[in-house]
């Protein structure tokens, strides 16, 4: 029973094994995106949605008591809200008018713009390590420009996702050290649907979008809610209790190396992409691994002098 549900007994391996699975789960977030016939808003729409639904069978079957945040901290709420959701939509929007891969590739570059957040938020001095590891990172998407021409808007609605995510990761870190991870989930993901939900309504379009779906666009919904974001979301929260924030890092910069390869799987010639596109985004993913070392090596050292 440990391997379907982790806790405090269970072998180290079933952890690695969740957390790794995990991101396999969210590397299909991508193929999904491209599956899904509806334009980008409406599929954030119903995504936000239906997690929110989710999450509160979730809390039902647990018996968890809801959050009720104050004013000030359901302000914070309603903007982490609005940065999740516009990431998604520029995220499934570059995957509309390019392709899985591209998108991944650009998303890639998150922990670098979370380096350079970080030091803002949490006033700090910025490290010449993360200067060094920006250039590389610099580097790797001008390889990948010079592979792809022509997709210029993509990449720059990609790197605004990838923007986007590292503000919403920055912004979470601080409010999750007063308010549980499921109760901040439920919270954003409802107020992301009411908003998305007042949008449609406001623009005469809330009928419409209702019924916009096909009968395989709402199981890829239900799958992308349910598997992708609720389910996810909740496991990878038990699992990051037990291995160590570089361990978990690592291993979530595989995530464009799973979404690229089930893309390729799913979508074939579609996104097969030139070896120089590969090359670029190897030299982002192995400067965004020694950015994870060296923040790990750099936390064991302040743990060794205190």
């Amino acid at each position: 029973m440990s391997l379907i549900y982790p806790n405090d007994n269970s072998p180290i391996w079933v952890h690695y094994f969740w957390m790794h699975s995990i991101v396999l789960i969210w590397g299909f977030t991508g193929a999904l995106g491209k599956l899904i016939t509806i334009e980008a808003l409406p599929i954030v729409w119903f995504r936000v949605l239906l997690a929110t639904i989710f999450l509160i069978f979730f809390i039902l079957i647990t018996k968890k008591k809801l959050y009720l945040p104050t004013a000030k901290k359901f302000s914070i709420l309603v903007l982490n809200s609005s940065i999740i959701v516009l990431h998604w939509i520029t995220f499934y929007y570059a995957i509309k008018i390019s392709n899985v891969s591209l998108t991944l590739a650009c998303l890639s570059t998150g922990p670098f713009f979370v380096s350079i957040l970080e030091p803002i938020f949490f006033n700090r001095k910025i490290l010449i390590s993360e200067i060094l590891v920006g250039l590389g990172i610099i580097f790797g998407m001008l390889v990948l420009l010079e592979s792809v021409r022509g997709e210029e808007l993509a990449i720059l609605i990609g790197l605004t996702s990838a923007l986007l995510s590292a503000l919403f990761s920055v912004m979470n870190g601080k409010i999750v050290k007063k308010i549980n991870p499921v109760d901040i989930s439920i919270w954003e993901m409802g107020i992301g649907s009411i908003i998305l939900g007042c949008y449609f309504i406001l623009n005469d379009n809330f009928i419409k979008t209702l019924s916009s779906p096909s009968l395989w666009d709402w199981f890829y919904l239900t799958i992308l809610a349910s598997i992708c974001t609720s389910f996810a979301f909740v496991q990878s929260v038990r699992i990051m209790k037990y291995l160590s924030p570089f361990t978990v890092v690592l291993t979530i910069a595989l995530e464009p190396v799973y979404g690229i390869l089930i893309a390729l799987i799913f979508f074939g010639g579609s996104e097969a992409m030139s070896s120089m596109f590969y090359f670029g985004v190897a030299i982002i993913l192995g400067m965004v691994s020694i950015e994870a070392y060296l923040k790990r090596k750099k936390r064991k050292k302040n743990i060794y002098n205190t």
